[in-house]
């Protein structure tokens, strides 16, 4: 049963006019977002209208089931279109979700991403929320630090914070 609903509404993204795929977009909400992440940046890649776009972007902001992280995490890491992934990317830093179990994905994206991408990945570290074990933040700092030590080419106004940010995070 889940399946053909799910199946349904991803058909009525792809294939509905801007009033039907916004109130597909407010069923979504409700629903959840984790299962339909797919087809959710499929309509913000293909989809022209603003509205529809910003909607889709707003979902993403406030989704708060954990179970995105990892859907998230493997979106932002298949994306090949810099404006989308930038956009997911943002929406992580605006919801209220923790990404602790991912911030390698956003460390990378500091050091190998365009300034703006790069700043967007930045605050989602910057700005974590929950708690952390001393292993997980010696786990973090330590996977800094060898970025730091081979890299030769990297956005050192953001890198070079990363490690204080890390040690500063709360219990």
């Amino acid at each position: 049963m889940e399946n053909n609903r799910l199946k349904s509404i991803e058909d009525s993204l792809a294939n509905g006019g801007k009033d039907a795929v916004l109130a597909v977009l407010e069923q979504i909400r409700e629903i959840g977002v984790p299962k339909l992440l797919p087809a959710l940046v499929k309509v913000y890649k293909t989809c022209g209208d603003d509205d529809i776009k910003m909607t889709v972007f707003k979902l993403l902001c406030d989704a708060s089931q954990p179970g995105l992280v990892d859907e998230m995490a493997a979106a932002i890491a298949a994306e090949t279109d810099a404006n989308v992934k930038q956009m997911l990317v943002t929406s992580c830093w605006y919801s209220k979700i923790d990404y602790l179990p991912k911030l390698e994905l956003f460390i990378d994206l500091v050091f190998d991403s365009p300034f703006e991408l790069a700043f967007e990945a930045f605050t989602v570290i910057e700005n974590r929320q929950g708690s952390i074990t001393d292993e997980r933040r010696t786990e973090l700092i330590s996977y800094i630090e060898k970025r730091l030590a081979a890299e030769a080419d990297y956005n050192e106004s953001l890198t070079s914070g990363l490690v204080e940010i890390v040690k500063n995070y709360d219990d």
